[in-house]
């Protein structure tokens, strides 16, 4: 430690504001390591729900618009392999 430097007291020691906001357990007013609480469960809709559901992709992104086009045959849940086992066969 250089001696003409300047000396910040206080750095060891941050203080936590009021808007300070805990990672684990979304509170104010303290650090993650402080933290007493316990973890809160955030659910987030997973990709083939932002996919399937515009509305859900609207609120996460600004545009509205899905970033992939979904073709039609994909969105029914039912039958997708059939269909596709089919067109393979009339092709042959």
């Amino acid at each position: 430690m250089s001696k003409f430097a300047p000396h910040h007291r206080g750095t060891n020691n941050p203080r936590a504001t009021s808007s300070t906001v805990c990672q684990k357990c979304l509170g104010t007013g303290h650090f993650t390591y402080q933290c007493k609480g316990t973890t809160k469960y955030l659910s987030r809709p997973s990709r083939t729900q932002q996919l399937e559901n515009p509305r859900v992709l609207a609120k996460l992104k600004a545009s509205g618009q899905p970033s992939v086009e979904v073709p039609e045959e994909f969105k029914k849940p039912s039958g997708t392999a059939n269909r596709l086992l089919e067109a393979k066969e009339k092709e042959r």
